[in-house]
């Protein structure tokens, strides 16, 4: 089928994925047809963002309306600057606990001290990823592949759980790590509360159900409030059912200031790792979405809008912020597919703002429930499973990864699992296979003699090296060819299948004329397959032996004209 004929479905999706840029970005895909359908979906999104945001809050040690603040500032930088169109930014139960571990150590909760470190920090974190965006280093996500980003997002689940624990129990925490977090509940056991474990358990039972009959539902809503008027109704607070206090709703405030410089070394130290994690979280999110929806892959401007999201979070007195794989999921469930979604959430929290006084009844059991369901998005079994099935190495460093992030923290784990992939693609790329290749018969055609009806030509040794020939195989390379020429004595034309090699580098090119060197003057070389860099690196090689190397189109032509010089 021509061009011209291509299917108008296939057409759509192909301008769809094309960027859109300016501001004229914030109506792509708006139409009369489909905006109910948005702004249901962005209703659907405050509905679960509004109890999540409140949730977070906990884990970060700050009042629970700061956590309002930045998810609007958040959303409103991100629908300006941002390219995925449903991605949701804001307060994030993956990093709170990362910020805030290393914060209360300088202040204590709540102080206007410790406000003051958080605002410094989103400041700090948001150029540093906007920078990132800027420079168009988006390439470095690439670093983490999908079995670890897997397995990295299942250890912050099982840490968002454990974390939320003590709440569902209705006892006191204790702890920084998932280790002494359990130590401490473990000891209180003994107290904890029947009603707190009914609240977080029905809450997590209602969203799940709710979810699997329509995601569009605002089931984390609806068990937020029922569960707040069944507790005042209850009096469950005199039953050991622990409350959110007081929310105290005002303006956004600036916050940068009396920071000395030790406390400006531990901004900067914990940017650097909220870095990591904030480019990673939102790179695996971005990417996952857009390919759901079908929507452009720009990640680049991406990082530029969270960066700028954590920015304005950080100057309006609120703190660092990041994307959030489980509300772009729940937004995706409910058919959001344009930045309407968004916009509607900001506004609809802007809205909600006044009201949040009345949050103070919030059970906390009911807010760990939520954050428990939104913990249960992030570890994704079947996935990891797919990975166990395709590749036990790949599979083996999602669990390093996991057990890393539970065990010694995200920052050591995420390093520790992208530093083993690294070494791992490196091991097999200096190890790489060397095959030699026979003509199959009565065709063209050449490939490994292991095939049926494939044949060696007499006097022609064909070899193909399946990498890019540099340093680290360059070795390999040369220990190789010698091996195949001892075994084939009676050699007089080497053919290198080159259509493996994206490139030679320096040692790769020495190696190279070592091995012609290596040979008998009446072995002749031929190079087939060769893309325009490697030859024109070969070619203009200052070694007098890679002077006489012959380039060809193809293995069998460059067989035919070797025999044809003999």
């Amino acid at each position: 089928m021509g061009h011209g004929s291509k299917h108008p479905a296939e057409r759509v999706k192909v301008t769809e994925r094309v960027p859109a840029r300016g501001l004229g970005q914030m109506l792509v895909g708006l139409t009369r047809a489909n905006l109910a359908g948005e702004v249901l979906a962005g209703v659907t999104l405050l509905a679960i963002a509004i109890p999540e945001q409140l949730a977070t809050s906990q884990l970060a040690e700050v009042p629970a309306f700061t956590a309002l603040i930045a998810f609007i500032a958040a959303g409103a930088a991100f629908l300006v600057l941002g390219s995925n169109p449903i991605m949701s930014v804001g307060a994030d139960s993956t990093i709170a606990p990362l910020f805030a571990v290393a914060l209360v150590r300088l202040a204590a909760p709540s102080t206007s001290s410790y406000l003051s470190l958080l605002a410094a920090t989103a400041v700090v974190t948001g150029v540093l990823v906007a920078t990132v965006g800027i420079l168009r280093l988006g390439w470095l996500a690439d670093f983490l592949s999908l079995p670890i980003v897997g397995g990295f997002m299942a250890g912050i689940g099982v840490i968002i759980v454990v974390h939320q624990l003590p709440r569902v129990f209705g006892v006191a925490s204790g702890g920084e790590s998932v280790a002494s977090r359990l130590d401490s509940l473990a000891h209180h056991l003994g107290h904890v509360s029947a009603w707190s474990i009914a609240l977080a358990v029905g809450t997590l039972a209602l969203m799940i159900v709710g979810e699997r009959v329509n995601p569009r539902w605002p089931t984390a809503l609806v068990a937020v409030v029922g569960a707040t008027l069944l507790s005042t109704a209850l009096s469950l607070t005199s039953r050991g059912v622990a409350v959110l206090g007081t929310v105290s709703a005002g303006l956004p405030r600036w916050r940068l200031h009396n920071l000395s410089l030790h406390d400006w070394g531990v901004v900067v130290t914990t940017s650097l790792t909220l870095l990591v994690v904030v480019i990673s979280q939102s790179a695996a999110t971005a990417r996952s979405s857009s390919d759901e929806i079908g929507a452009a892959d720009d990640i680049d401007r991406d990082f530029i809008g969270v960066g700028a999201a954590n920015v304005l979070a950080g100057l309006v007195g609120a703190f660092p912020v990041n994307a959030s794989p489980a509300r772009t999921t729940v937004v995706g469930l409910a058919g959001g597919r344009t930045k309407m979604v968004g916009l509607v959430a900001v506004v609809g929290a802007i809205a909600f703002s006044p009201l949040a006084t009345y949050a103070r009844d919030i059970p906390l059991a009911v807010l760990a429930g939520v954050l428990m369901f939104v913990a249960a998005r992030l570890v994704k079994i079947p996935q990891l499973v797919k990975v166990l099935h395709t590749s036990r190495v790949e599979f083996a460093l999602a669990m390093v990864s996991c057990l890393g992030v539970i065990i010694l923290g995200v920052e050591i784990g995420l390093a520790i699992a992208v530093g083993l992939a690294i070494l791992d693609r490196t091991w097999r790329t200096a190890r790489p296979r060397m095959l030699v290749l026979g003509q199959r018969t009565g065709t063209t055609s050449w490939e490994p003699l292991e095939e049926k009806s494939v044949e060696p030509v007499p006097h022609v040794l064909v070899v193909l090296f399946d990498e890019s020939l540099y340093f680290a195989n360059a070795g390999a390379f040369r220990r190789q060819v010698h091996q195949f020429m001892v075994e084939n004595p009676d050699t007089e034309h080497l053919v290198i299948d080159a259509v493996a090699m994206a490139d030679c580098d320096y040692t790769g090119l020495v190696t190279l004329a070592q091995v012609i060197g290596d040979l008998t003057h009446d072995v002749s070389v031929s190079v087939a397959r060769a893309n325009d860099a490697v030859e024109h690196e070969i070619s203009n090689f200052p070694d007098e032996a890679l002077r006489h190397v012959h380039f060809h189109n193809s293995v069998d032509s460059a067989v035919r004209h070797a025999l044809a010089g003999s």
